[in-house]
């Protein structure tokens, strides 16, 4: 009774039922049974007669004729809802014929009510006789209206012939030999390949077989069939696109690296591959926190991540990268792919050499590039800022214009070399006099400029004799001789009605000009200083 045992498990399958089994009516025990050993048979049949109104709620029971003329029924535990009835009609057809005491049909007429099953399906289906050698191409034993649909073969071209006709030029024979072996060991097989219509079209087809259980010769596979190309087409857009972006990001200069939603490294392009110090192999799957620290200016740590999903605008900023070669200064754009659930992507720039040009750029256009010292435009910005803050809050400040003393003598008989050379000792000289919240600048040739913050004339002159005292004790020494040099201060006050820079500037010019007409190595300040009693407008040195 082996071919009814499997023409039942077929029907429980179809049905969605857990058990199945054939009874001859007003006898006590089943011809036939799948699902359950006989005990529980027997069980259900006596439920079944004595109570027919209840068990109509979990048993189906199709009326059959068994072979020798007796009449009988197919009994089918909790079956679903859904099972095609006229299928079903089919197969208890089959199975009254596998129950005929006179003997087991042949496997041919057995399989008539599953090909009438399975033809009521709407996926392509189709019935292969498989040899126990994997050697052997499987021969195509039925096949259902879903199979033509979709293939275009019909019963007559295709029963009878071996699988291979489904073949293409591109098919996977490594692929499809595998799910031959796994058919002819009787065990279940899944595989998606491209596989050909009848009219040569290429179609990628998911194939999934699942054994027929039986005693007998030969073995049966039910084989479906989908169509998985369009699937198949999404997903080589899908790659094809990824390869676009990897070489795209591969090729630019920036550093990008991409992480999936729970913070791991996804992607490293081969620029943020060198500016980390670390490959893509040492780098994936780590978190990105381990692969990017920033920190800020103060040295705390900023979460690039984070933040960016706030909003739909993309994180960005600047910081100081940790890389393997030291401190970088990086600017930074972080933003998700498209939502919070498909990672995020971060954009680095290594912007160390821009900033060190930019602070060039900025320190050279406001220092004097001999002295080191700040240079006019430097200095009048200063004193632009110093007026604003007489005016507003009252503050009183001073302005000092300097004037080396016998430096035309150094220069005509010694040359310009020793002239830059006095210069920028000079400059150090009164630079180390000034205070901490002054500024000392270069203003000319051999004139500086020295601004005295909150400070009054009489202070101002106070500060103007120590750098008189500290040129006075330079010297210079070239070709055995012995050299001094001195310098005229004049000094003028910035008020709440000082005009502007260069009125105050041109003021203490004029008093400079004061000190040298007096004899030179001297202080004067400008007229409208009103001085302390007993303190001369111009000291001769």
């Amino acid at each position: 009774m082996e071919a009814t045992t499997a023409l039942l498990r077929i029907a429980a399958r179809f049905s969605g039922a857990a058990a199945a089994l054939v009874a001859r009516l007003g006898d006590e025990t089943p011809v036939a049974a799948w699902g359950c050993d006989l005990a529980a048979a027997q069980a259900l049949l006596r439920v079944v007669r004595d109570e027919p109104a209840s068990a109509k709620r979990f048993v189906r029971r199709l009326p059959l004729q068994l072979r020798d003329g007796s009449a009988g029924e197919l009994l089918l535990a909790v079956p679903t809802a859904n099972a095609d009835s006229s299928a079903m009609a089919a197969l208890a057809k089959e199975i009254a014929a596998a129950c005929d005491p006179a003997g087991v049909p042949e496997v041919s007429s057995a399989f008539e009510g599953l090909t009438e099953a399975i033809e009521q399906l709407g996926e392509a289906v189709a019935l292969l006789q498989v040899s126990r050698d994997p050697a052997v191409a499987p021969i195509v034993l039925s096949l259902n209206a879903g199979f033509t649909r979709l293939f275009g073969y019909s019963s007559e071209e295709l029963v009878g012939r071996t699988s291979q006709a489904l073949w293409g030029p591109n098919t996977d024979l490594e692929r499809t030999e595998w799910f031959r072996k796994r058919m002819s060991a009787g065990e279940s097989a899944r595989m998606v390949v491209e596989l050909a219509a009848r009219d040569g079209t290429p179609l990628w087809t998911e194939m999934s077989a699942v054994p027929i259980e039986r005693a007998e010769e030969p073995l049966v596979q039910v084989v479906t069939f989908r169509d998985v190309s369009t699937r198949k087409q999404f997903e080589a857009a899908l790659a094809s696109e990824k390869r676009k972006l990897q070489t795209t990001l591969a090729a630019i200069a920036e550093a990008v690296v991409t992480a999936l939603p729970d913070g791991r490294v996804d992607f490293m392009n081969g620029a943020a591959q060198t500016l980390l110090g670390i490959t893509m192999a040492e780098a994936y799957g780590r978190d990105v926190h381990e692969v990017l620290h920033i920190v800020d200016a103060e040295g705390a740590a900023i979460d690039i991540t984070t933040p960016v999903g706030a909003g739909p605008e993309p994180l960005r900023g600047e910081g100081f990268l940790h890389a393997h070669q030291g401190m970088l200064d990086v600017a930074y754009v972080a933003s998700r792919v498209t939502d919070e659930t498909e990672g995020i992507v971060i954009v680095l720039r290594d912007i160390t050499a821009e900033k060190g040009r930019a602070l060039r750029l900025s320190f050279e256009a406001s220092h004097d590039p001999l002295t080191g010292l700040e240079n006019r435009r430097a200095f009048l910005e200063q004193l632009a800022e110093a007026i604003r803050g007489a005016r507003e809050h009252g503050q009183h400040h001073a302005v000092g214009f300097l004037d080396l003393d016998r430096f035309k003598l150094v220069n005509d008989r010694f040359g310009h070399a020793l002239g830059d050379k006095v210069l920028r000792e000079i400059g150090a000289v009164m630079a180390r006099v000034v205070r901490g919240g002054d500024m000392l600048a270069r203003i000319g040739g051999d004139e500086f400029g020295v601004f005295l913050s909150n400070c009054r004339l009489d202070d101002a002159r106070r500060v103007a004799e120590k750098i008189l005292a500290a040129v006075d004790a330079y010297r210079i020494e070239q070709n055995g001789e012995r050299l001094s040099i001195g310098v005229s201060v004049g000094l003028a006050p910035i008020e709440a009605d000082t005009a502007d820079p260069e009125s105050v500037l041109a003021a203490a010019d004029r008093a400079c000009y004061q000190a040298k007409a007096a004899g030179r190595n001297s202080i004067a300040a400008d007229v409208a200083w009103k001085p302390e009693p007993g303190v001369p407008k111009i000291t001769p040195r």
